[in-house]
């Protein structure tokens, strides 16, 4: 609420408009932005768990509950994690990446805010080296993202995809977080590969995912770019 009422602000005070922070104009190319980027998301999260199973020696095993009881956390952390996924975009991309990158360029201006992406995930639970590592990669994954044509509902719903993949599919720390989701349970394994208590955003899985989404990510904005 807070970083949309700065927004709101920030369009009154200045001359900057949602175009220009990366908002994509109309309903239909608002959610194909988003979907596009919450399906992009998924699948690499469902990616990171694979590899966190197949070879860092996690373990996914279903357990007993409700399923309207899932549903019901389902719903309520779903929607925490697209708010603050939301939040998190307009913090650390829309108005502040596209100014940056006037100034400094659009690698330069990626690199700073992922440095500060990082450092605001320091205090999570369980935080490691290896994990503030893969968070500053995963913010110039988002950057790319938001520098393509979906803009920063692209970032949006590739943030939400990528935690909901994680958080609500299998039950596995969100950058440390514990959701806490029924019916799943998820046993991290190996540090190295897996992430341990962080999630697989702290160990080798995380950083093969988001090292796939960037060499896609680059390519896309490379054919746009070119007119493709």
């Amino acid at each position: 609420a807070g970083a949309l009422l700065a927004y709101g602000v920030l369009f009154r005070v200045s001359r900057w408009t949602p175009a220009e922070v990366g908002w994509k104009a109309g309903f239909r190319p608002g959610i194909e932005a988003f979907g596009g980027g919450a399906l992009l998301g998924g699948v690499l999260g469902v990616g990171a768990v694979v590899v966190a199973v197949g070879i860092g020696q996690a373990s996914l095993r279903l357990t007993s509950g409700s399923f309207l009881l899932y549903l019901s956390v389902l719903a309520r952390q779903g929607a925490g994690l697209l708010a603050a996924a939301l939040a998190e975009e307009l913090l650390f991309r829309g108005y502040p990446l596209a100014r940056l990158a006037r100034g400094v360029g659009r690698v330069r201006a990626s690199v700073v805010l992922a440095a500060l992406f990082a450092g605001a995930h320091l205090w999570n639970p369980n935080a490691s080296l290896f994990g503030l590592v893969n968070i500053g990669l995963a913010s110039l994954v988002l950057s790319a993202a938001f520098f393509t044509p979906g803009g920063l509902l692209a970032a949006w719903g590739l943030h939400f995809g990528w935690n909901g993949a994680l958080g609500l599919a299998f039950d596995a720390p969100v950058s440390g977080l514990a959701l806490g989701v029924p019916l799943v349970e998820y046993d991290p394994g190996s540090q190295l590969v897996s992430g341990g208590s962080f999630g697989p955003e702290g160990g080798i899985a995380g950083t093969a995912a988001m090292i796939v989404a960037l060499a896609l990510l680059v390519r896309k904005l490379k054919r746009s770019e070119d007119g493709g």
